[in-house]
């Protein structure tokens, strides 16, 4: 078991329950949080109407050290420092960074990210670089660019994924899974459009696309409380003005389906690593403790190509790095993933995937659990260190901390 190395701990005033370190300049990350102003009941009890408010928390990690870029604090450490405050009207379920770049003008403008609301509406927010001649405030700011209200106000969006500029996927408490369009140069209405139904609330859903990746073969995979994995194609009238689907190329199974068999319980992460000469590898996250690796075939039954028990519940799944070797003597490749679990009341988990001549095996490679009796949902990293190691953050929900730990994550 590899070793963890705590660094710091820092206290919120809010509940943090998802982070994302910002591609273009990974000594930034930003956290989500949110707070019930009807009372501290669990969340598993709680009626969906309850009004939540929340915070975007701008953090820099740079020397092992965490510097908050917000005022809503209770407690710093000696390491952090007060600089920007940005509270939202709703409570951050979940945030995404955009795919490419924003471009007006011919000019780029990076940090462009989109946040999942417990209103029904997608907040739209952008870093702005700090002037090189600010020696005042040398840091980013967080600037609020537009919010789309596709739903009631009741409706929580418990995730999403951005696939391209121009459409998000989403998951509701509801149990609908639904496209949108992120914004219309037109000036129309902002769309949405259903594409599938569980039977209680989802949880999470991913894009996965044909084998040549380009946007002729989409496709979304979601789960949710029913322990059910769903998979629609997504169709040129499902996509709004996306565009048309070439069946010719298209690798993805050609009819809806749903699955299940295979959970003990609410999917609540699913993860596309990539595509097979038959179909597609992904990985799920469940609410019955384990990790899974799934084969989904463009024709027939689904399969467990591996899967570990992780002592918790699994919430989060970031994939840090991945390698793929070529095998002597064997048409396939050996492929390895790394990756950072969230695991609730368990911790995080560093757990890799490998591929050899004698199939497909997850590994626990460390245990963080210093977040013992709280959920731990969300966790983060920067890129590696010379030696492989990387610096994480965690999220931990119930006691409000964001927790600075170090390790080495390699496939």
């Amino acid at each position: 078991m590899e070793e963890i190395e705590l660094f710091t701990e820092i206290t919120l005033d809010r509940r943090p329950d998802v982070i994302k370190f910002w591609p273009h300049d990974d000594q930034y990350a930003v956290v989500g949080t949110y707070t019930l102003l009807d009372g501290e009941s669990s969340e598993q009890d709680e009626p969906v109407s309850q009004r939540r408010v929340g915070s975007l928390n701008l953090i820099q990690v740079k020397d092992d050290n965490i510097t908050i870029h917000s005022l809503d604090l209770r407690a710093l450490t000696k390491l952090s420092t007060v600089i920007q405050s940005f509270p939202t009207p709703f409570g951050v379920y979940d945030l995404h960074f955009a795919p490419i770049e924003e471009i007006r003008d011919g000019k780029e403008y990076p940090g462009l990210f989109a946040v999942a609301s417990s209103t029904g509406s997608v907040a739209i927010y952008r870093l702005v670089p700090s002037e090189r001649d600010d020696a005042t405030f040398p840091y980013p700011k967080i600037c609020h660019r537009y919010t789309i209200q596709y739903f009631s106000t009741d409706i929580l969006i418990t995730s999403l994924d951005w696939r391209r500029h121009d459409l998000v996927a989403m998951t509701l408490s509801s149990g609908q899974v639904c496209l949108g369009k992120v914004r219309d140069p037109s000036g129309n209405p902002i769309a949405s459009a259903e594409l599938m139904q569980h039977d209680f609330q989802a949880w999470h859903c991913s894009f996965v696309v044909s084998k040549d990746t380009s946007e002729t073969g989409l496709g979304l995979i979601s789960g949710g409380d029913d322990a059910t994995l769903r998979f629609t194609p997504v169709e040129a009238d499902h996509i709004l003005d996306l565009g048309p689907v070439d069946s010719e190329t298209n690798s993805l199974p050609a009819i809806p389906w749903a699955d299940r068999k295979i959970h003990q319980a609410g999917v609540t992460a699913v993860m596309p690593i990539g595509n097979t000469s038959t179909g597609h590898l992904v990985i799920t996250g469940s609410y019955d403790d384990h990790i899974r690796l799934l084969h989904i075939p463009n024709i027939g039954r689904r399969e467990v190509l591996a899967e570990y028990y992780l002592e918790g519940g699994v919430f989060r799944i970031k994939l840090a790095a991945q390698r793929g070797e070529s095998n002597p003597g064997s048409s396939e490749n050996e492929q390895s993933y790394a990756l950072i679990v969230s695991c609730m009341q368990a911790g995080a988990r560093i757990v890799n995937l490998n591929k050899t001549r004698g199939g497909w095996r997850f590994d626990v490679r460390a245990k963080f659990e210093k977040n013992a009796g709280t959920l731990l949902y969300s966790s983060d990293c920067q890129f590696a260190d010379a030696d492989g190691r990387r610096t994480i953050v965690s999220t931990s929900f119930e006691d409000h901390k964001l927790y600075l730990w170090k390790a080495v994550v390699s496939p």
